[in-house]
């Protein structure tokens, strides 16, 4: 059938022809321009296409631009499709960066202060090791140290007053806070 045939039915609201004549054409256009990754999208390019080219069918003059208004409908649809598959890869690399970004940060201050642990007194670092490492409570760290469940109470805060002051020495910062942060969500 021809291109004349096709754009006369059209206009008619017989839309068979064109999908027996040229859909095929149409979806290898749509796929081609998609590439691999996005091509199962051809269909709803070329289908969104032809719906919007049906609502306009009485305003074309001729067979031509009926039929070019069509392949521009398809590759503006194509060019909507990966720039929005761009920009999702585009948001899916930064957050991999970020998360890169946040363990690095993450594993430095551990380093920093597994080192400064080393620094501390035996009896701090046995301390650290249960109540922070072990995880266990106050009054389980009194028992198996056989100290009163105050005297633990202030030896965590003397403990961490000087992880403080020692990380502070190392580094110009206080990141006693951000280490609070991880080990509450690392609980969580």
């Amino acid at each position: 059938m021809f291109d004349e045939e096709i754009f006369t039915d059209f206009q008619r609201g017989k839309i068979e022809p064109l999908y027996q004549n040229m859909y095929g054409d149409l979806l290898l256009y749509a796929s081609r321009r998609l590439g691999g990754d996005v091509a199962f999208m051809a269909e709803d390019c070329v289908q969104d296409a032809i719906y919007k080219v049906y609502l306009l069918r009485h305003s074309f003059l001729s067979a031509a631009t009926f039929k070019s208004y069509l392949y521009s409908c398809i590759h503006n649809q194509v060019v909507s499709i990966l720039r929005k598959q761009a920009a999702q890869e585009n948001y899916l690399g930064q957050q991999a960066e970020e998360e890169y970004q946040n363990s690095m940060l993450e594993q430095d201050v551990l380093d920093l202060l597994f080192d400064a642990i080393q620094t501390l007194p035996e009896r701090y670092r046995k301390l650290f090791d249960l109540s922070f490492e072990k995880g266990l409570k106050n009054a389980e760290v009194a028992a198996l140290l056989n100290v009163s469940e105050s005297a633990v109470k202030k030896q965590k805060a003397n403990l961490i007053k000087q992880l403080r002051n020692e990380l502070m020495r190392r580094t110009g910062k206080d990141y006693m806070p951000l280490l609070a942060l991880m080990w509450l969500a690392e609980k969580q």
